[in-house]
């Protein structure tokens, strides 16, 4: 099998369209993101509100900084992630969006929303007991990419960091396919959660040691750990678009 070259990039304002586009389309069969949007039948336009969800999505990671929403070969591929005591990239806190909550709507949504957001919250202040972290938030392919190691490109990228800086990282991960993906690069399972009795949403909930390197200096304090990290500054225009969704 022939792979691929990947470069990484920067998503812009112009690319957020097409890398929520990319993320819908992995996402499309997603267990959580079905069951919080269960009440939507129509498929057209649960896929147009996953496009919205990662829209916002993206532009809250790049809000933070440019690192944090990357894509490789023209958005075949494209990886949130975060600083893990934030809480900008869950699912919850997008829906709190004005315009986007007006889309969905409805009260078994947002049960699902608060359920989801107060179990992850939970599972990752137990398994991490306070510990400074990354955070792995979505990462997708499109179908007809998959298979060529975009994906492993795009999560060796914040591995890397996350050797650098000798911190762990954590993934919310759903499906038992998914599991054993993260398991090939040493994830392993510290909890897990069943979040419906009438659905099968069970969530596992995985974590990464960093691997040690004896010529990383071993950092001591968060603070070091995130100057490590070398974030680029956030878009501008990514918080001005976030803004203008709030009206």
């Amino acid at each position: 099998m022939i792979y691929l070259l990947f470069f990484f990039f920067f998503l812009t304002l112009e690319a957020d369209k097409e890398a929520a586009f990319t993320l819908s389309e992995a996402y499309a069969d997603n267990i959580l993101l079905n069951w919080i949007t269960g009440s939507i039948k129509d498929q057209k336009k649960k896929f147009d509100i996953y496009q919205d969800i990662f829209k916002v999505l993206i532009r809250t990671a790049a809000s933070e900084s440019r690192d944090f929403a990357v894509q490789v070969n023209g958005c075949k591929g494209v990886l949130l992630w975060s600083e893990g005591h934030s809480e900008i990239l869950s699912i919850g806190n997008v829906m709190s969006k004005r315009r986007l909550w007006g889309s969905l709507g409805g009260l078994a949504t947002m049960r699902a929303t608060l359920i989801h957001h107060r179990h992850l919250a939970k599972m990752k202040k137990r398994i991490l007991e306070g510990r400074q972290h990354l955070s792995i938030n979505f990462v997708g392919v499109l179908p007809a990419e998959r298979r060529q190691r975009a994906g492993t490109a795009l999560l060796k990228y914040v591995l890397k960091k996350a050797d650098e800086t000798q911190l762990p990282v954590f993934a919310e991960v759903w499906g038992q396919d998914c599991v054993s993906w993260f398991q090939k690069f040493d994830f392993v399972i510290q909890g897990e959660k069943s979040l419906s009795d009438k659905e099968a949403v069970y969530m596992y909930y995985m974590v990464r040691e960093p691997r040690m390197d004896p010529e990383t200096p071993k950092i001591m304090t968060p603070a070091d750990a995130m100057a490590a990290l070398h974030l680029h500054p956030p878009r501008e225009d990514a918080l001005a678009a976030l803004q203008q969704n709030e009206n």
